[in-house]
């Protein structure tokens, strides 16, 4: 049960925020106060300040704010955090109470082909059997079209194989492909749902012989319009997390045990904030970059966030390649 606070002492913390210079590890342990207003999805509830929050290269020993971490997708696991970016086909894994330059984290080598950018926009993890983690590129040319592919790393994050998934594009729309991708286990098969950045529309793949074949494609309600859809998740009963970079948004639905669909829904706006990236002292989207999430209960989750590029306001720059924990009210 969340202790609701009142105005001042939320006034206080976000003071305490303000005081964390180039955004440090932030941490509080009570719940914040929350207050509504309208985003991309109107009267969608403002969270509270996070739970615990810190630039990646903070997390990891030996970096600095030169190196370049373009967070795409995370995977909460067993008290850690594993965090893809499309920039290194290394993986941060990460303590989830991100403790700064610590040696609980760390940037796991994958093995897999190729060097430089990997492209990865999306991570999960089955559970079933014997555990893997997998990657999904946005999309690669494969012949006439472009199809997102899907890489199987071991428990350990070793490149193991990867498959074309059965769904196509062409290279006018390659860039607004899968951008999230979660793994589901029903009837004893192993499917994947995979979120298309241009559309909202879900792929529910099923593994064939030699690739992920389409079986059907999930349409989200119609409340949820957001201007791009940038990933999703899903808990292990089902809650459904759809997050949107440029709206700074986030959409909680129910997918139904039964048939491939997503109901109901409650809409979340990232915290809002001044100029000087102050969360709560005024009312500018500060986080306009988050590029991945997870749940780490039904009421709490972590997301991370890409660099902001040069067209972006100067404050988006301030919650940029960043691991962030909020609590749901």
């Amino acid at each position: 049960m969340k202790n609701k606070l009142p105005f001042a002492t939320f006034a206080l913390m976000a003071a305490v925020l303000a005081s964390c210079s180039n955004n440090d590890l932030t941490q509080t342990t009570t719940a914040q106060k929350h207050t509504t207003a309208t985003g991309k999805i109107a009267g969608a509830t403002v969270l509270g300040a996070p739970v615990a929050e810190a630039k990646i290269y903070k997390l990891l020993p030996g970096y600095n704010s030169s190196d370049v971490f373009e967070a795409s997708g995370v995977q909460y696991l067993g008290g850690y955090f594993y965090v893809a970016c499309d920039n290194t086909q290394k993986i941060a894994k990460i303590k989830s109470s991100l403790p700064i330059n610590s040696s609980n984290n760390s940037l796991l080598s994958t093995g897999a082909p190729g060097s430089g950018s990997s492209n990865y926009e999306g991570i999960t993890y089955e559970a079933n059997g014997t555990p893997h983690f997998y990657v999904v590129e946005e999309s690669v040319a494969n012949g006439s079209v472009y199809q997102p592919r899907i890489s199987r790393l071991d428990a350990s994050m070793n490149y193991q194989s990867r498959d074309w998934a059965d769904y196509n594009f062409s290279s006018s729309n390659n860039n607004k492909a899968f951008e999230g991708l979660a793994w589901v286990s029903r009837g004893g098969n192993n499917y994947f749902l995979g979120l298309v950045e241009g559309t909202g529309k879900i792929a529910v793949l099923l593994k064939g012989s030699s690739s992920w074949n389409l079986v059907t494609e999930i349409t989200l309600p119609s409340s949820v319009t957001f201007t791009d859809y940038s990933d999703l998740a899903i808990s292990s009963t089902g809650k459904v997390a759809i997050t949107a970079q440029e709206d700074g948004q986030l959409w909680i639905g129910q997918l139904s045990s039964t048939s491939w669909s997503i109901t109901g829904g409650t809409a979340y706006t990232f915290p809002l904030g001044s100029s000087s990236g102050v969360i709560g002292a005024g009312t500018l989207q500060l986080y306009g970059n988050v590029e991945g999430v997870s749940f780490i209960t039904d009421t709490q989750i972590v997301i991370c966030s890409d660099k902001a590029d040069s067209s972006q306001p100067s404050y988006q720059s301030y919650k940029e390649q960043t691991v962030s924990v909020f609590n749901l009210p």
